[in-house]
């Protein structure tokens, strides 16, 4: 009887990435019976050197996590994230070209270099580049249940952080929680809000004091609030606030926690970040590849936020502002579904694993 084929997942530093990779692991496993396991990296810097140099090299790994990138090598490489393809690229390479390399989301290496690209519309990815498949919504949202939804009386706000141009500075923040706690008093919600590994520290900070302003912002006192610095490693109460949420406010960097957001049922608003100029390295390489690189190396997030709109499953917290709280569409709870089936199947084409 023939060896289930083996995947290694490369788990890098971004929660979004390594959720998306999660998710398609363990479907795959249940699927079709393949074993996984996860190689979690860290780096030291010389990453981006590596992909601007095109070398297939662990030069950038840290010696302990490089040290667990060993024989035997695995038939499929699922990867996510800039920093992990020379790695996912070194070891094809060490096994003699066998082991096969599927990256999601929008890789530097062209995509005709490796064997499937699982991309979204909001990365300009054209199929004729080489093997890409374009899912409705990135991987990791929870599948939508079709069953009653129980009485939900809080509102959730979910802060993101710096992503590419856009920017999260403090007075930003404070100003986005006073316009969500004005929306939760006017809907009699309960207000939580939570933050993520991106949000800066002082964004943080400058949120939690809000809630503690006692009398000058009675709307905040009842608030909960998760703050991502401060918990120092304890478990989020995200999933289960998703669950008990009706509302959920999203800064628009995120499309993972906008997806979440909509897949759990709740009624979900986004806000665009501003997007100042900056000396910041991310901002300005940002700006760069969006006006002078190939445009496989461009991102719009408007195109993926317009297809979810379109759908009757997201709107712009003004929107929601200037009336009453819409009903959210039962299209967005079939679009995790629809994505994670799409790549299942792009898998197994590519593995030669056809079962239903």
């Amino acid at each position: 009887m023939p060896r289930p084929l083996r995947y290694w997942t490369l788990a890098g530093q971004k929660a979004g990435d390594n959720r998306q990779l999660e998710t398609l692991g363990a479907a795959a496993t249940a699927r079709f019976g393949w074993e996984g396991t996860t190689r979690s990296l860290a780096f030291n810097g010389w990453d981006l050197w590596l992909q601007l140099t095109q070398q297939a090299s662990l030069a950038a790994v840290q010696a302990p996590f490089r040290a667990a990138l060993t024989p035997p090598w695995p038939d499929l490489v699922l990867t996510a994230g800039r920093r992990n393809e020379p790695v996912a690229r070194w070891i094809q390479q060490a096994s003699g070209g066998r082991s096969k390399i599927v990256h999601l989301g929008r890789p530097w290496t062209h995509p005709r270099h490796l064997d499937l690209t699982l991309t979204t519309a909001q990365y300009a990815l054209d199929p004729t580049l080489g093997p890409v498949v374009c899912l409705p919504t990135p991987l990791g949202g929870p599948a939508g249940s079709t069953a009653p939804l129980t009485p939900r009386h809080h509102g959730l706000l979910l802060l993101g952080g710096p992503s590419g141009a856009q920017a999260l500075p403090p007075t930003f923040a404070v100003a986005l929680v006073q316009r969500f706690l004005a929306l939760c008093a006017r809907e009699g919600l309960r207000p939580r809000i939570s933050t993520s590994p991106r949000t800066p520290k002082a964004v943080e900070a400058a949120v939690a004091e809000v809630l503690r302003g006692g009398s000058n912002n009675r709307e905040g006192m009842d608030a909960e609030g998760f703050w991502w610095h401060q918990a120092q490693g304890a478990p989020s109460p995200l999933e289960r606030w998703l669950g008990e949420g009706k509302l959920a406010v999203v800064t628009g960097d995120s499309m993972s926690m906008i997806l979440e957001a909509m897949s759990a049922g709740c009624i979900t608003a986004y806000t665009a970040l501003p997007e100042p100029w900056s000396l910041r390295w991310e901002s300005v390489t940002h700006r760069l590849a969006q006006h002078l690189a190939p445009q496989r190396f461009r991102r719009n997030t408007r195109n993926l936020l317009n297809r979810w709109e379109a759908t009757g499953s997201l709107w712009t917290l003004a929107t929601l502002e200037d009336g009453p709280l819409p009903t959210p569409s039962l299209a967005a709870a079939a679009l995790p579904e629809a994505s994670l089936e799409a790549a299942l199947g792009a898998l197994a084409r590519l593995m030669g694993d056809e079962r239903p």
